[in-house]
């Protein structure tokens, strides 16, 4: 869990860095350059992966004859196997290290993104009390294409404009942005949003009749300006589904088959699709769009490392 979190907040805190200095608050183009420098950093992983998986194409046929050997002997067959294996210095299971990489990196980017999304509607709730031509020219901001708040997911049953009961969650007090401005968490304070806690903190306050008025009030410019109006149409979870699908076939097509590692490498296949819609049909659609561009960017690099590594597999010796 500390592991989880520290990723977190060194995730949240690269991303911040780059919109605050580089891209100069454009949220989507900061989303991109994150992806770039992730991708870049794991694609040693899929470069591996695929050297694992020349040499398992190559001594596959002589993992059958084993097979065929010691069909009776199961025990026998195992050992013969594991020997064989580190004899070779092949992993049965070297396919699924780019996966197994990107399993963590989904989670710690979802609440990552969901922290810069928690951020980014106080800042302008803060934006819109002070002025309110600043608020909506943040609220501008948001846009991107089709989506009319990228804090928001892509979902055409999902409000442009977060409610009370979405915004007030157990992390929104523990923000950084709070503890980086004491000013903005005294705001928050005096609008009723936190309460003093026991351990002399704050925590959220109930949600009530009074409260509910305030806040409806504080983002009533972005309910009219939005009025009858969805936050998007299902594009973006459906892209990153696809191309999560699209980007582990291409990638395991040119796997060897095996039994043991073929089995593990069909639930990876079929889950992260159906993991990646799901939550980017959930979350805000700025985790939706790291995530469908991260899978192209997959793609791309896999298409690549296939075609160069594929004239290697005949020039690999085995050790019988």
């Amino acid at each position: 869990m500390q592991g989880d979190f520290f990723l977190t907040q060194w995730a949240f805190r690269g991303m911040q860095f780059l919109y605050e200095t580089l891209t100069g608050e454009n949220i989507i183009l900061t989303v991109i350059i994150a992806t770039l420098i992730i991708r870049c950093l794991t694609v040693f992983g899929d470069i591996k992966s695929r050297q694992s998986a020349i040499k398992m194409q190559t001594v596959q046929p002589q993992l059958d004859k084993l097979r065929k050997k010691y069909e009776n002997d199961p025990q026998r067959l195992t050992r013969e196997q594991r020997k064989f294996m580190k004899d070779n210095n092949v992993s049965m299971f070297g396919g699924c290290l780019p996966m197994l990489i990107t399993m963590p990196l989904f989670f710690v980017f979802i609440a990552a993104f969901r922290q810069w999304g928690n951020e980014m509607t106080v800042r302008l709730l803060l934006a819109l009390e002070e002025n309110q031509d600043k608020g909506l020219e943040m609220f501008s901001k948001f846009r991107f294409l089709w989506i009319n708040n990228v804090w928001m997911p892509d979902n055409g049953l999902k409000p442009v404009v977060q409610p009370l009961s979405g915004f007030l969650t157990k992390e929104l007090p523990r923000l950084l942005f709070f503890k980086d401005n004491p000013a903005a968490l005294q705001k928050f304070v005096d609008y009723g949003f936190f309460v003093p806690s026991v351990d002399g903190g704050y925590a959220l306050a109930p949600i009530s009749e009074e409260l509910t008025s305030k806040y409806d009030a504080l983002i009533k410019p972005f309910v009219d300006m939005y009025s009858g109006h969805n936050n998007g149409w299902f594009i973006m979870p459906l892209l990153a589904g696809g191309t999560t699908f699209l980007s582990s076939w291409i990638m395991m097509r040119k796997q060897p088959k095996n039994e043991a590692a073929g089995n593990t490498n069909k639930i990876f296949q079929l889950l992260m699709p159906v993991m990646s819609f799901v939550f980017c049909l959930s979350n805000n659609a700025c985790f939706a769009v790291y995530w469908t561009f991260s899978n192209v960017f997959s793609l791309i690099t896999s298409t690549i490392i296939n075609k160069s590594f594929e004239k290697k597999a005949k020039e690999v010796e085995v050790v019988r």
